[in-house]
């Protein structure tokens, strides 16, 4: 896989900071993001991804049982010298656009991937989703690009979507509405790329990055792109059941079409 050029420059950050009251028990001891797929943690495959295409540093957000990932962090270091992950520990959860308001002096670039804690991509291997959502973004007239999967290639989605798709372009412009019941309507992963220039104004903390959605909507500068693979979706137990038959179902199929978590 081709790493993305200038890679050391992007600025990222996994949103880790969530209760995951959902999950009932398997979040008691810790960290949603912690939670094992395929007996590896949700973040470590994800940040494994991250490495493999060559981003240098990530920053990760923290408070519910903040110790647990801290302590993933340090045995993932002392494994692996990239990426340079850091925490940006919130003693009072901000909400994921809070969170992400808190990280910006950090961040040394206008666009930021911003990517959910507890999102897995089954992508094609000779397929980049981060290096597609890189490429498709213009800062023109884009504030936001979201990666989108459609229903049936979301594994332990049970919703109706969140988003229609209001333009047949290369990177069409997209319309939040739930509960959709046309064919066109798609899925967030929680993977996607935010202009910072879109924070300005927000005076507020603590607030959801679905404002920041309703915000770039209203300015038509909300755009999405989508993926070539399935999303789990892992929120809660019987997402995890289902997300895993799945893959030992499959698992012939999806080794022999080089999908790979």
């Amino acid at each position: 896989m081709n790493k993305l050029k200038r890679n050391k420059n992007i600025d990222t950050m996994v949103l880790c900071a969530g209760r995951g009251q959902r999950m009932r028990y398997k979040t008691k001891y810790i960290a949603k993001p912690l939670i094992k797929i395929q007996n590896q943690p949700i973040l470590k495959t994800n940040i494994n991804y991250l490495s493999s295409i060559g981003i240098k540093n990530c920053i990760v957000n923290t408070s519910y049982k903040h110790l647990t990932i801290k302590k993933f962090i340090r045995s993932y270091a002392y494994k692996y010298t990239l990426p340079r992950i850091y925490c940006s520990f919130e003693k009072e959860r901000l909400e994921t656009g809070g969170g992400v308001k808190k990280a910006l002096p950090i961040f040394n670039k206008k666009k930021v991937l911003i990517i959910n804690g507890d999102s897995l991509l089954l992508r094609k291997s000779n397929s980049c989703p981060v290096k597609k959502l890189f490429k498709s973004f213009n800062g023109n007239f884009m504030s936001i690009l979201l990666l989108l999967a459609p229903i049936k290639k979301s594994i332990g989605y049970y919703g109706r979507g969140d988003f229609i798709i209001k333009s047949n372009s290369i990177t069409p412009r997209i319309e939040r509405k739930k509960n959709n019941t046309s064919h066109k309507s798609f899925v967030f992963t929680g993977w996607q790329i935010i202009n910072k220039e879109i924070f300005k104004d927000i005076k507020k903390n603590k607030f959801s990055l679905n404002e920041l959605y309703n915000k770039a909507q209203s300015k038509k500068s909300l755009f999405a792109i989508t993926l070539d693979g399935y999303f789990l979706h892992v929120s809660t137990p019987k997402s995890i059941i289902q997300i895993e038959r799945f893959l030992n179902v499959n698992k012939k199929y999806l080794n022999e079409k080089n999908y790979i978590l």
